[in-house]
């Protein structure tokens, strides 16, 4: 890759960073405007639950229609018509005052500018190298810790009407960049049209439902360690201030850790490996900040935690444009398999928050090792269940070595 080629697929990478943040802010707003989204809408604590899940529910409906959309007409046409309509409905929410109609508006304005999410694998593979395009990958989705780490200090600074006038006004900030710098890469310019019967394929695909799986366990564990954190903390002892500022740590401690991950990757350039380094870390960090004694040690280990683990989601997600040199399904259907992966994350870490908030509710011991739980599965099915994609796997370097 030329010098030129290579400057305009990280140009490309930074467009998908940038709306991962974007993604990310408008998921934990109204968490963030809690008592503005309560005092505006008229509601308790259970429909402040319902428009932060709403969001996380999109990639169930988006994954299925935007995948097979992406693999059929590319990327460009399909995401500048797509986040258009998103955001006509995200400036409509910010001036509605109906609680339903703030859920639907959230739901359908996120369900378009959520092919954003879906394409990011597909657009990604046509402009790196299959040993760069994982990197790329879990660089873009370390976005999502920016949009974290700001979403609290910005919604305490703005209230909740800017906030989400904020996030209308960034996504057609993204929508700008979008028709000036996107496109398909090199790669999609001599791909030749997709073979029948692919999309049976991703679906069948043990790799993809164990990545999603994994991912899953990956965004639902740092929710779940996000969502109970400050009152947790409360309840061990820890004053309101520090338990406020032990939310703002968590989140910028996962946002170094995406990034340290992709390092990591850098270096050991094996997927498997990293991804048991993150869930095992993360999982030693988190439980002794919250199984040992409140002192400084609590903050250490938080820290540490944040980032080891901040890099798991990327890792697990990044690897869906690998999936083809196992040869379940073909490489033309990346954008399919992105869109699966979604839809089955989507449908996961929907439900989990709900059962786990009906099981447990302030048992925060048991919380604690439920995350543990869900640590360990992301270890056997992203860690111990998939081939090496990296590049130090076989499969990898056997393709590398063809290609030659």
């Amino acid at each position: 890759m030329n010098n030129q080629m290579s400057g305009r697929a990280w140009v490309i990478t930074a467009f998908f960073t940038l709306f991962m943040a974007v993604m990310t802010f408008n998921l934990i707003v109204f968490p963030a405007c809690a008592g503005g989204a309560m005092e505006a809408y008229g509601i308790g604590q259970a429909g402040l639950t319902t428009l932060a899940s709403v969001t996380s529910v999109v990639g169930l409906f988006g994954g299925i229609i935007f995948g097979p959309l992406l693999d059929r007409y590319g990327s460009r046409k399909t995401i500048t018509i797509a986040m258009l309509m998103g955001i006509v409905l995200f400036f409509v929410r910010a001036f509605v005052a109906s609680y339903v109609l703030v859920v639907v508006f959230t739901f359908l304005a996120s369900f378009f500018v959520g092919v954003c999410q879906v394409a990011a694998a597909k657009v990604l593979d046509t402009w790196f190298t299959k040993d760069k395009v994982s990197v790329a990958f879990a660089f873009q989705a370390g976005g999502a810790g920016i949009g974290s780490a700001s979403v609290f200090v910005i919604g305490a600074a703005l209230g909740l009407h800017n906030s989400l006038l904020l996030v209308a006004i960034a996504y057609t900030a993204l929508w700008a960049i979008w028709l000036i710098i996107g496109k398909d890469g090199p790669v999609a310019a001599n791909a030749e049209k997709p073979p029948q019967g692919g999309t049976a394929q991703v679906y069948k695909s043990s790799y993809v439902w164990l990545l999603s799986i994994a991912c899953s366990c990956a965004v639902a564990s740092t929710l779940l360690i996000n969502t109970y954190c400050i009152n947790a903390f409360l309840s061990k002892g820890l004053d309101p201030a520090g338990a406020a500022m032990m939310g703002t740590v968590i989140n910028l401690s996962l946002l170094v850790g995406g990034y340290f991950g992709t390092f990591l990757m850098g270096v050991i350039k094996r997927y498997n490996v990293v991804t048991i380094i993150c869930f095992v870390g993360g999982a030693c960090g988190y439980l002794l900040s919250w199984f040992t004694p409140l002192g400084v040690n609590t903050w250490i280990f938080m820290v540490i935690g944040g980032l080891i683990m901040g890099g798991g989601i990327g890792l697990c997600s990044g690897r869906t444009p690998l999936v083809p040199l196992t040869g379940q399904f073909p490489q033309e259907y990346i954008g399919t398999a992105s869109g699966a992966l979604e839809t089955i994350k989507g449908v996961l870490t929907f439900v989990f928050p709900i059962a786990i908030a009906n099981l447990f509710g302030t048992n925060y011991n048991a919380i604690f090792v439920t995350f543990g739980v869900l640590c360990v599965i992301g270890v056997i099915t992203g860690g111990f269940m998939v081939p090496e994609l990296g590049p130090k796997g076989k499969l990898q370097m056997e393709a590398a070595a063809n290609r030659q």
